[in-house]
Parts: structure tokens; C-alpha cells; sequence
């Protein structure tokens, strides 16, 4: 999987594109690209053998209830990772929060950053108190 995946296309024959082709070509990678349409359309559009070998699918941004789907499945990892308890009702809530407050950003996205930066918060905060005179 290849996030932003526009950004091996260069302007000549030294980009990291031209190191894949051959091996997409024969088979020997299959790979997974994401990039916006409008990225898709000004760098990979504009090299045929790129546009062969990777097909748009549109992936809609995720509704608040399969947001807390995914964010239960994150949670015990997020809970392990930070050494802190996550509740359900803070699944739901961020998730409800970020559809509604960050609508420059992607659910699932936009809510994942928020339970992540809380949860790291509170661990922060929680081992940085100072002990009792």
C-alpha cells in the first residue's frame, strides 16, 4: 500500500514511478495506491502505463456509526499503546464530534486523531504529576 502514491511521479525519467512500472508490468508487485481524484487526474492520468495499472475507486469518507465500528476495533490497541481506558461512550462521542467540528477532515480519519491525541493526553498528564510533598 502506497499512501499518496502521486508523489513518485516526478517530471522525467529518474522518478520512483519508472522503478515500479517494469515489476507492475510483469506482475512480480501488486500494490495499492490512494491519492485524491484531483491528484489521480494531474499526475497519474498524464502516464499511460501508470493509469493501466491503477484503477480509480471511489472510497466515500466513513458515516458516524461505521466510524465507532472502526474506532472499537482500534480501541484495545489505542488502550495498550497509551496505558490508559478507553469508554465506548468516548468512541461515539468523538466520532459525533468530529462529523459535526472538523469538517476539513475525513471520518474516520478526524475522529481516529482525536481518541489517539485525548489518549495520550491523559497518559501525559496522568505520568507527569508531581508526587506529594
Amino acid at each position: 500500500f502506497i499512501d499518496e502514491i502521486h508523489m513518485l511521479m516526478g517530471d522525467g525519467k529518474s522518478d520512483a514511478a519508472n522503478l515500479l512500472k517494469p515489476m507492475l508490468a510483469r506482475g512480480t508487485l501488486h500494490c495499492i495506491g490512494a491519492t485524491t481524484f484531483t491528484e489521480y487526474r494531474k499526475f497519474i492520468s498524464k502516464d499511460g502505463a501508470f493509469e493501466r495499472r491503477f484503477q480509480k475507486i471511489d472510497v466515500p469518507a466513513s458515516t458516524v456509526p461505521e466510524t465507532v465500528a472502526i474506532l472499537r476495533g482500534l480501541q484495545p490497541r489505542y488502550e495498550i499503546h497509551h496505558g490508559v481506558r478507553i469508554l465506548d461512550s468516548a468512541l461515539v462521542t468523538a466520532a459525533q464530534l468530529a462529523s459535526r467540528y472538523l469538517t476539513y477532515r475525513s471520518l474516520p480519519d478526524s475522529a481516529v486523531d482525536l481518541i489517539d491525541e485525548t489518549a495520550a493526553t491523559v497518559a501525559v498528564a496522568r505520568d507527569s504529576k508531581p508526587e506529594e510533598l
